[in-house]
């Protein structure tokens, strides 16, 4: 039988990117690894491979499976301490598509299905708002940064390019639960900077590891 230790390895070998992930929650800071590919039957059919290994739940598969359609990339999310799965589809292209003939519409940009090891299953769908000003993004991130104790006057120096076409903001919602996601990557942000802003992270466990990976950029692209 093949060992589910082997699916995360494998996909390392033939993912399109491979990226680290963390969570900081009020009680933990969560790890994890992202396996992005493109979309197609051999993507779709290698990351159902790892999920299913991993012991994703069947109904729950099934469902990204269904949800592949009109995706233009696929993902894969794992815990490092193995206690959830989560699939994920993209559809960046139909973004860009309605934003080029004028519709700013929100719109679905990644759907998840996430299996936990408790038996729990959760569904989210990532509301983007395209091109969306600094007004909206920015409030829910100056809220979240308080409630870590980093400080509000360097945040703004450290993302100070991001705006409406440099964020990416998503609104999630799933299963009673509401939360967002600001994506910065296309933004031109200062490691060295970013680093020291993140330094009161370095008092929790597994703080450092965020810190360490915002100074030196650390990824994988396959």
């Amino acid at each position: 039988m093949k060992n589910p230790l082997d699916s995360p390895i494998d996909l390392a070998k033939t993912a399109d990117a491979v990226e680290q992930s963390w969570s900081v929650g009020r009680d933990e800071i969560e790890e994890r690894a992202l396996f992005f590919c493109d979309a197609s039957t051999q993507s779709a059919t290698a990351l159902a491979s790892a999920a299913k290994a991993l012991g994703i739940d069947d109904n729950l598969l099934a469902e990204w499976s269904a949800a592949i359609a009109g995706s233009d990339a696929l993902g894969l999310a794992l815990r490092y301490d193995m206690k959830s799965i989560r699939l994920y589809t993209q559809y960046w292209v139909a973004i860009t598509a309605r934003v080029q003939s004028g519709d700013r519409t929100t719109f679905p940009l990644y759907r998840g299905f996430k299996s936990l090891t408790d038996g729990l299953v959760r569904r989210d769908t990532y509301m983007c708002s395209p091109v969306c000003p600094p007004s909206v993004f920015w409030p829910p991130m100056a809220d979240g940064f308080v409630k870590f104790n980093l400080d509000q006057d360097q945040a703004r120096a450290v993302f100070r390019d991001l705006s409406a076409e440099t964020a990416i903001f998503t609104q999630t919602d799933g299963g009673g639960r509401k939360s967002w996601l600001t994506t910065v990557r296309r933004a031109n942000i200062d490691r060295a900077a970013l680093a020291d802003w993140l330094a009161p992270l370095a008092e929790r466990a597994g703080g450092k590891s965020i810190i360490d990976a915002a100074r030196s950029g650390a990824y994988r692209r396959g």
